[in-house]
């Protein structure tokens, strides 16, 4: 019976230093823990995939459930949530959504700190200001700043500068504190006249100088390629941790001490840090979980309610155009990629997809199609079951299909010029076009391009208006262009009209 006795009175002991947020061992006063929830190019808040994957009410779970093991819990977003996304493409209440809904859910859920992507600054200027000073998170940039009348400054929220560098300090049940430092930096992928980037490498490198002395360790907010992000660890050998964002898949790696780790985008998944220091001998060990955020969460119900007060505002508005959001059009097993830095770089299987279905909607048979990879805006993958909504997010412009009639010489400039926009939104997806890098040679329709020949070509509405980056020329005013064909406004069935009903209609047929 003392025996029973003894080890109830054990297992109480482990269970209130587990609460406590302490490992359970004889160091456990010397000891302080500290979690990091860990999310990273966030474009969505509902679950996706027909429910089973995502869903911010879900991360919300999983916060109160790390904050209950370990008050000593910071829960943080690696930049890309303000855009891109169906919903902020509407509007509610005669004002632009964009980003509003994230920054209201993330509010929600008790978001700690973010660092800024480069798809933030997709976001008009006023607008991107309006929702910094919604959000009740913090914001950490060092090397990011606003281009403002009076000079040069930091972004700031409700006028409070965002810091280059914060000290997070947390301490242990019996009042031993670690002071963890931290900085935050974004690539400059996204050139706006009301923002200038300071060169990351060395940003960053100032940011771990000034903390180093003030800290037990130091960690990082990055929104840099997985190349950088590893250039940086080289660089600065003592941070501990990268938390990174703008690659959408997950990983995680090691460059000598230093762990570089990114979650799935639009939380599918979640890394979850676990620093445990010790006070005394400044010993510190890491561990990092990759955690799935599917359908085995029961959604938070104050985070649910927000998100669902949103989709029923999306519901409306694509009921409004004639979609169905949750017909499904089909069912892939190979993912289609809608990545930016796929979809803007080469030829990519759903760029084949949307051009494959302008061709299939043209009026009569035509040589070729054309679209910007920039009119692609999930920057992510789709698969699986697609439904209508997915499509909806994958063109959430939509825009009208015509069909013109060229000179060759002209589509010849046109398709050169979309090689040389390679990395940005004007860079071309086609059907029915090749090109040999070794000639210089495009094929049209499996011929040779003449610069003679008259051809006729499928392309966005949005193209021929000359609106795309160093396609100005591409108008139909140009005299290379002898005519214009555009779908009747008043004939409905017409799925020229929208190149969302164009592609709806070529995937069920597949």
């Amino acid at each position: 019976m003392k025996k029973l006795l003894l080890l109830l009175l054990v297992f109480q002991a482990l269970l209130i230093s587990c609460k406590s947020g302490q490992t359970p061992n004889s160091s456990s006063k010397s000891t302080v823990n500290v979690t990091f929830l860990h999310l990273n190019d966030v474009y969505e808040i509902a679950p996706l995939e027909g429910g089973k994957v995502g869903g911010m009410a879900r991360v919300a779970t999983v916060r109160k459930e790390l904050l209950a093991q370990n008050p000593n819990t910071i829960t943080l977003l690696a930049g890309d949530f303000l855009n891109p996304s169906l919903i902020g493409t509407f509007k509610h209440e005669g004002k632009s959504i964009k980003g509003k809904q994230m920054v209201e859910v993330m509010d929600a859920i008790g978001m700690d700190w973010v660092g800024l992507g480069n798809h933030e600054f997709d976001v008009d200027e006023a607008e991107l200001l309006e929702r910094i000073n919604l959000s009740k998170f913090n914001w950490l940039a060092s090397n990011a700043f606003h281009n403002t009348p009076n000079g040069v400054e930091p972004f700031a929220k409700n006028d409070v500068p965002f810091p280059k560098t914060t000290i997070l300090t947390f301490k242990n049940a019996s009042g031993a504190s670690v002071k963890v430092g931290m900085f935050s930096v974004v690539l400059p992928a996204n050139k706006k006249n009301f923002v200038v980037y300071d060169d990351f490498f060395e940003s960053a490198k100032k940011a771990y100088q000034e903390l180093k002395p003030q800290c037990d360790f130091v960690v990082a907010i990055t929104h840099l390629n997985k190349v950088d992000d590893a250039k940086l660890a080289e660089m600065l050998p003592e941070v501990k941790l990268l938390m990174g964002g703008h690659d959408h898949d997950n990983m995680i790696q090691k460059v000598g001490d230093v762990v570089i780790a990114k979650a799935d985008a639009n939380a599918k998944t979640v890394y979850v840090h676990h620093f445990s220091f010790d006070t005394q001998t400044k010993k510190l060990s890491l561990t990092s979980e990759l955690r799935k955020i599917d359908d085995t969460i029961v959604e938070d119900a104050s985070v649910a309610t927000i998100v669902q007060k949103w989709e029923q505002i999306l519901d409306a508005a694509i009921k409004k155009m004639g979609l169905d959001k949750n017909d499904v059009v089909a069912t892939l097993d190979t993912p289609l990629d809608g990545r930016e830095s796929s979809i803007r770089n080469f030829q990519t299987n759903l760029g084949t997809a949307i051009a494959k279905a302008m061709s299939k909607a043209s009026s009569k048979p035509n040589d070729c199609a054309i679209f910007n990879g920039g009119s692609v805006r999930i920057d992510d993958q789709v698969g699986g079951k697609v439904t209508q909504l997915d499509i909806m997010r994958v063109l959430p412009f939509g825009g009208k299909i015509v069909e013109a009639e060229m000179k060759g010489r002209l589509l010849e400039q046109v398709l050169n010029t979309g090689l040389k926009n390679k990395g940005n939104g004007g860079y071309l997806q086609w059907d029915k076009i090749t090109y040999d890098a070794t000639k210089n040679e495009w094929t049209i329709n499996e011929k040779l391009l003449d610069v003679n020949q008259t051809y006729y070509v499928v392309l966005p509405k949005f193209l021929i208006e000359g609106k795309e980056t160093n396609l100005g020329f591409l108008t139909d005013k140009n005299p290379d262009v002898l005519k214009v064909v555009e779908p009747d406004a008043n004939d409905t069935n017409d799925v020229r009209s929208d190149v969302r009903k164009v592609l709806i209609a070529y995937l069920k047929t597949k």
